[in-house]
């Protein structure tokens, strides 16, 4: 190990050591450092060097020496005023803001210049980011960052005038209630910062900081998210790599010291051991003991799910309730009852005799509600956590915005096995039925949802939106009246529908999902209770899906007739039932357009076509990377093109078809795991190719449809099960070959190649020899079979 190697890996240790108490020092160090005796030796030195009196400075480790430099007069807009503390790798110092027409007391840290590696400098700026980003009562705020003249990089943090929790309760002799109190503060700052993906890493006294009105504030985050970089490690012999040090010995989770990153069950691992340390062993009743041994635990899957099941034992144990950790029958939570409730089970103690056999007679009943606590409690935690921190604010804030496909399909593998194994009891809650239902059914889009970023994997989807679908109506079954579980009932009822018309080619299937999903979207309108308005946006959705049905089938005047009654029916008091249905309006624009130009109508469909793109521009504008809005956007320019090449100004229908093509190539890149993006493209290549046959560019239109062929056969290699990908393919086929004759006749047919390309990908033969009345696969079968295929 070279001379500046060894430095920075003994000042990483060093600034960790300096957490330790003193007498386990030493041995700690050694233990750490395993067999490099120099890197043992050296931060021995450094802590005798150190000395007794030496602040801490706990956010990692540098090179370098450990003489400390001048204090620096001024960073940024701030005076220092005194050092709080020096360590191995800087120091944090106490500053006042001397700008500005307010006062402002700040801790300020400054890491010393070049002592970092480019690693630990990410790292630093990381802290920077992460802080930045949390606003909670009970976590030391950042304000500010940047770097020194020098290039030394700070940040300027809330400064927390208090002390480290235990000496806090020790000088105050605060009762056990307070002490929880201060805990259970503790807890919801450290369940926010999970919410928000940030892990503490190091929560231990002396980072859990009491103000001097009793304000508990958490400093000192360890810098990280859930998924640890694991190039924070400290250089041993031979250039081995141990475990990172962002933790305390002694209130770090076991599996930390093997090597295994920090997540929320390693936070869940500090809190239990710096509670048994806050309430102290006379205070342990088996109740808070139960408690503590269960956050605590050896094995990660053995403790609380979340902080949040954390926090509700606590506050348990404080109402004289049942704790969940204590694990104890119907007998522990009889006597809870009556410790609660002493002086009404007293005055029921005849009444209680009398009814004895009664009681007898409905302990099976009891016994089987004991049962679906417990299950609810163990089973379920996971479901629970899940359905809020991932897939209500993970999932729905990243799956509006492209190019997120690799985290999205992260978060399914996170929750796939476990809601594959998952069988709702039938004595489970009410909320945890729902939360399970509506996990599967934003899986089912995660894996092929219509009109959506998706994996391509249409047959787990449909699976998964079948299951929410049983979930969802037994829990209906339980309350008739549930809206709540109506308004998702009907979405998933939606999907199915539309999975079956896109997916399956079932439009029967389809008709029945959506007349079943319209009736129950309206008897849920008719209730007229909170869930109202989404309800009847439900009922306008559902008229739209009819309307997608009647395409299909070929019913375009009917459709026509429909979606121009609805669109008049869209009155401004319509729009403020709805809370704003401009959406609405420009999604039935554009179907209206769909109608007429499949009856050759295209003048018609103009009009409602500039409404549509006029807004879906406009929503663009204000959410740049929203995936639904570019991609309406690309159908809407598509549609476009189709209407003009029906008009006389056919010139201007290609510049349409250009503009889609255009958007469609941005949404695949943005994506490139997007099954939807090569399928839209693939779609709009096929239109801009209609529009130059009319041109009679037949060269530009065989390159688009070569592109577009090539496209949907790599979507059916990839799925080769999906009837939606092969009947994209056929439709590309059926182009080309309609391309083919109107450039050379029966003379050289160059589609040929692409159908004996698509020959190896798919049996052609009997694929295209369906019927198919939409894209007349019939015909392209005949034309296959007399001119390319023997």
């Amino acid at each position: 190990m070279s001379t500046e190697s060894l430095e920075r890996a003994a000042l990483e240790l060093l600034s960790r050591a300096l957490d330790v108490v003193s007498a386990e020092r030493a041995e700690w160090v050694r233990q750490q450092a395993g067999d490099n005796h120099a890197l043992a030796d050296r931060v021995l030195a450094m802590l005798a060097a150190e000395g007794a009196g030496s602040g801490r400075f706990r956010t990692g480790g540098a090179g370098g020496d450990i003489v400390e430099p001048a204090a620096p007069k001024r960073v940024g807009a701030y005076q220092i005023t005194s050092v709080i503390g020096q360590g191995g790798m800087g120091a944090v110092y106490k500053g006042v803001r001397i700008s500005g027409n307010f006062d402002h007391t700040v801790a300020i840290k400054i890491i010393r210049p070049g002592v970092l590696s480019d690693a630990l400098i990410d790292r630093f700026l990381r802290e920077r980011q992460t802080l930045a980003a949390l606003n909670h009562p009970n976590i030391a705020r950042l304000y500010d960052g940047g770097e020194m003249e020098d290039g030394a990089p700070y940040i300027v943090m809330e400064y927390v005038d208090g002390q480290p929790i235990l000496d806090w309760v020790a000088e105050e002799s605060t009762p056990l209630s307070e002490r929880l109190r201060m805990f259970l503060d503790l807890c919801h700052a450290v369940h926010y910062a999970h919410q928000n993906l940030v892990i503490h890493r190091d929560i231990t006294p002396s980072n859990v900081l009491v103000t001097q009105d009793g304000q508990v504030k958490l400093i000192d985050f360890g810098i990280s998210r859930p998924q640890e970089d694991r190039a924070e490690h400290v250089l041993a012999a031979g250039g081995s790599a141990k475990p990172s040090l962002s933790y305390t010995p002694g209130y770090a989770a076991p599996e930390r010291s093997q090597g295994a990153s920090a997540n929320t069950l390693s936070d869940i691992y500090s809190l239990g051991k710096l509670l048994q340390d806050l309430i102290g062993p006379e205070s342990q009743t088996a109740d808070l003991q139960a408690i503590i041994a269960m956050a605590t635990a050896t094995a990660p899957e053995d403790r609380y799910a979340s902080v949040d099941a954390l926090i509700e034992d606590i506050q348990n144990y404080l109402s004289g309730r049942a704790v969940n950790a204590h694990g104890a029958g119907g007998l522990y939570r009889f006597g809870k009852f009556v410790g609660r409730h002493s002086i009404s089970v007293a005055a029921g103690v005849v009444v209680f005799l009398g009814l004895s056999a009664a009681l007898a007679a409905t302990y099976v009943q009891y016994t089987r509600a004991e049962k679906a606590l417990g299950v609810a409690n163990t089973r379920f935690a996971e479901a629970r956590e899940l359905s809020q921190s991932l897939v209500y604010d993970v999932y729905d804030s990243i799956s509006r915005v492209s190019g997120t496909m690799e985290p999205r399909q992260a978060l399914a593998n996170v929750v796939r096995d476990y809601v594959n194994d998952l069988s709702v009891d039938e004595d489970a809650p009410d909320d945890v039925m729902f939360e399970v239902g509506i996990i599967k059914s934003r899986l089912s889009d995660l894996y092929g949802g219509v009109g959506m970023a998706n994996l391509g994997d249409t047959d787990t989807s449909y699976a998964l939106l079948k299951d929410a679908e049983s979930t969802l109506e037994a829990l209906l079954q339980r309350d008739p009246q549930d809206t709540a579980t109506m308004a998702e009932l009907v979405m998933v009822l939606r999907s199915v529908t539309m999975q079956n018309l896109n997916y399956r080619h079932d439009i029967e299937a389809a008709e029945v999902a959506n007349r079943k999903a319209l009736a129950l979207a309206q008897r849920g309108v008719a209730i007229g209770d909170a869930n109202e308005r989404t309800l009847l946006r439900h009922v306008w959705s559902c008229r739209t899906d009819a309307l997608q049905i009647m395409l299909s089938k070929g019913e375009s005047e009917a459709a026509l007739e429909s979606v121009r009654q609805w669109r008049k029916e869209l009155t401004p008091e319509m729009f403020a039932q709805l809370g704003g249905g401009e959406e609405m309006a420009a999604y039935l624009a554009i179907q209206e357009a769909e109608f007429l130009t499949q009856l050759q109508r295209g003048e018609e469909a103009v009009e409602p076509l500039q409404y549509a793109i006029s807004f879906r521009e406009q929503a663009l504008k204000d959410s740049p990377k929203n995936y639904y809005q570019m991609t309406q956007l690309m159908v809407a320019l598509g549609e476009m093109s189709t209407a003009l090449r029906q008009t006389p100004g056919k010139a201007e229908s290609l510049e349409y078809a250009d503009k889609a093509v255009a958007l469609a190539r941005q949404i695949q890149e943005a994506d490139p795991q997007d099954a939807g993006g090569p399928e839209g493209l693939s779609s709009m290549l096929m239109k801009k190719a209609d529009t130059l046959v009319t041109l009679q560019d037949y060269q530009a239109a065989k390159a688009a449809l070569e592109e577009a062929t090539a496209l949907s056969i790599s979507l059916v290699q990839q799925f080769p099960d999906d009837l939606f990908y092969e009947s994209l393919l056929f439709m590309a086929l059926d182009h080309s070959v309609e391309t083919d004759l109107a450039m050379n006749g029966w003379e050289t047919l160059w589609s040929c190649e692409l159908l004996k390309k698509a020959a190896q990908t798919v049996p052609i033969r009997e694929k295209l020899s369906d019927p198919d009345s939409a894209h007349d696969l019939d015909e392209l079968s005949t034309l296959t079979d007399q001119a390319c295929l023997p």
